[in-house]
């Protein structure tokens, strides 16, 4: 007996949803009668939604498959989207946070299979922290999301998935770069009959110290301060990181799938610290710092529960995540005592999703409802242990009018916690579809985020410390805007175009501050306001060439005295070219301009800007091998050279954590 197809992937999951809403333009890929001569896997999903998860709001997801063979990191990819800002703290392997919209990482929620990696830490997601090659898709969602998931997701939710074990899939790669960086890693899923398996490793090392320019400060008025030494060396600067999944998933059948997850983690390496204004050979840097994180994610999830009546369906899910990290510095700068610092943060969560679709005369509609209970704790060595206990109720409503060509989605959410008290979040969003090649998109919503345990709590490294004194933050965010696609205009094809206007209102925003030359904490700004326009365009010249393109302006003053939110740059353009056939090789070319950055609660401190050139070249040995009469029974197996910050140029996003020039990377990359 023939199995099901379970073939279909998210990708198509959305095509298809998009081809609902919009029926007279063809979202994915023609449809294709089956062979019956191929094997079909069984279907264990649910079926495809009638709108994307979240119908109105502005996201997009990376084509993950498009950057096969060039072993780029999650920062990456993320540092090329519209309306995105990457902030890194160094060069591979050290931290990297995500900013969305002007939101700083902490107002940002990072999920990976739904479990929400900010937890009671809250201060932002490091996102080397998450190996690329164990993720199956990388979606964004622009603009308060807080009803959908819940608190600090203020500017918006990075959604992380894994490989599914219930598609057969393999991987194998190894990259190596300059300052002795090598990365690893093995990738697996194989369906059965009954148990499905998924499972992955990846490795990763580097030296890290790399030759720097020191920084020269631009006051107001163009007053420039040189620094002591016009350049130093990044030193303590090591990393290592292992990562490991394993996934069973098992077919219950008319009782849905249950799928087990296990994710680990554990990282070490040197901690620099700051490029203090020291005339020292060192500049000032840590030279016997050092951290150790551990990470887990332990999560069973119950999909497609058939629920009786009305067509509904529920998922359930049970996670537990849990950070251990320690901190150790014998001999801290300033002659100050050694450090030891631990902590341990988890989070545990229970939640129930169930769904209805319902036809209607006049609409139909597709009714979500969110149960979710929560413990997140904290622990930290020289202080005293924090928990809190939280309940969140949410409803949605997608509703659907004239064929789907208008949605209207109202909701609402009640979140509380022991600690807080509630908090009511409404939003209200629309889309239209007045001819096929146009969308009209709008949104307005709450949003809130409690100060984490980290931003309240976190023990003083000497350089770093919380700030118990905190209140929390809310937002009012609007956004409006239009998407265009052509099947060809002219030598062009497959064009999109989009625009988007957006705002947010935010009273006591909590950022993390330069409060002496010494000193980072986090404080509650007066008010702010954060406005902007995102723009993209995508298009094919012709049969090899692609070209992507964004630009985002961006405004984040605080209120009333109109001076910019530190840590955000002005505007950013993003610019890829490919050439080639990607079915066996191609060439690429990547540029992106920074803005000026303010580094310093009201502008005393400015970054210029800056721009950057990227280039890789990558070619698929196996369809060589084949052309040679030689077949190694590889889907793929990418060889791939690529020179990143081709100019050389001095990268900061921190004034005080420097990034790497010119570096080489070159890898081998095996899909089976």
């Amino acid at each position: 007996m023939k199995r099901c197809s379970r073939a279909r992937t998210h990708a198509q999951h959305v095509a298809a949803a998009l081809s609902l809403i919009f029926p007279s333009h063809a979202w994915g890929e023609p449809a294709r009668e089956p062979d019956e001569d191929i094997e079909i896997f069984r279907v264990v999903a649910r079926d495809a939604p009638d709108l994307p998860e979240e119908a109105t709001a502005f996201g997009s997801k990376i084509d993950l498959e498009r950057y096969a063979g060039e072993h780029k990191r999650l920062e990456d990819l993320l540092g090329q989207a519209v309306g995105v800002q990457v902030r890194r703290f160094g060069g591979a392997g050290e931290r990297a946070e995500v900013s969305i919209r002007g939101f700083s990482s902490s107002q940002v929620l990072v999920e990976l299979d739904g479990v929400a990696l900010n937890g009671a830490r809250g201060n932002g997601v490091d996102l080397a922290s998450i190996p690329l090659a164990q993720l199956e898709s990388v979606e964004i969602l622009r603009g308060g999301s807080a009803i959908g998931v819940g608190a600090g997701a203020m500017g918006g939710v990075l959604s992380l998935r894994t490989r599914r074990p219930d598609f057969p899939s393999g991987q194998i790669d190894v990259q190596g770069g300059s300052f002795d960086t090598v990365t690893t890693s093995l990738q697996g899923t194989r369906p059965g009959e009954r148990v499905d398996v998924g499972f992955g490793y990846s490795g990763f090392r580097t030296d890290g110290d790399f030759e720097f320019a020191r920084v020269v400060t631009v006051f107001p008025g163009d007053v420039t301060l040189p620094p002591s030494t016009p350049s130093a060396t990044r030193v303590n600067n090591d990393h290592a990181q292992h990562d490991g999944h394993l996934s069973l998933g098992f077919d219950l059948g008319s009782a849905g799938y249950l799928l087990g997850q296990q994710i680990l983690g554990y990282s070490t390496g040197g901690e620099p610290g700051l490029d203090r204004e020291t005339a020292s050979t060192t500049a000032g840097q840590q030279e016997f710092a050092e951290q150790d994180v551990l990470r887990s994610i332990t999560q069973l999830r119950w999909e497609a529960i058939e629920l009786p009546g009305l067509g509904g369906q529920l998922e359930a899910s049970l996670s537990h995540r849990i950070e251990d990290s320690k901190f150790r510095d014998r001999d801290p700068a300033l002659g100050a005592n050694p450090i030891r610092d631990d902590f341990l943060d988890q989070s545990t969560a229970l939640s129930l999703d169930p769904e209805w679709n319902l036809l209607g005369v006049v609409a139909d509609h597709r009714i979500r409802v969110h149960l979710k209970l929560a413990r997140d704790a904290f622990d930290a060595s020289d202080a005293r242990a924090h928990d809190r206990y939280g309940v969140a109720l949410a409803l949605r409503d997608d509703v659907q009018f004239l064929a789907r060509r208008v949605v209207v989605s109202p909701g609402i959410r009640l979140d509380w916690t022991d600690e807080s008290g509630s908090h009511f979040v409404p939003g209200l969003g629309m889309v239209v579809a007045p001819v096929s090649w146009l969308r009209v998109r709008g949104n307005v919503s709450r949003s809130f985020r409690n100060p984490s345990f980290q931003d309240l709590y976190l023990p003083d490294r000497g350089f770093i410390s919380g700030n118990p004194d905190l209140k929390a933050e809310r937002a009012t965010s609007y956004d409006a805007g239009l998407e265009m696609s052509f099947a060809g205009i002219g030598i062009l094809n497959r064009v999109q175009l989009a625009a988007t206007v957006f705002r947010s209102d935010i009273e006591d925003s909590i950022i993390w501050l330069r409060v002496s030359p010494y000193k980072v904490r986090p404080e509650n700004s007066d008010d702010a306001t954060i406005e902007g326009i995102e723009l993209s365009a995508r298009c094919a010249v012709a049969r090899y060439i692609t070209v992507f393109a964004n630009h985002t302006e961006l405004r984040a003053e605080v209120q009333p005295q109109g001076v910019r939110l530190p840590g955000r740059a002005e505007r950013e353009t993003s610019l890829r070219v490919e050439l080639g056939d990607r079915g066996w090789w191609k060439a690429t070319g990547e540029y992106q301009r920074t803005g000026s950055i303010s580094v310093s609660r009201g502008g005393s401190y400015i970054l210029p800007s800056r721009q950057v050139w990227n280039a890789s070249a990558a070619l698929d040995l196996s369809q060589v091998g084949r052309w040679a009469g030689f077949d190694a029974d590889l889907r793929k197996l990418w060889l791939n050279v690529a020179l990143d910050n081709i100019a050389d140029v001095a990268v900061r996003d921190s004034l005080s954590f420097p990034q790497p020039g010119r570096r080489v990377r070159i890898g081998l990359e095996a899909l089976w």
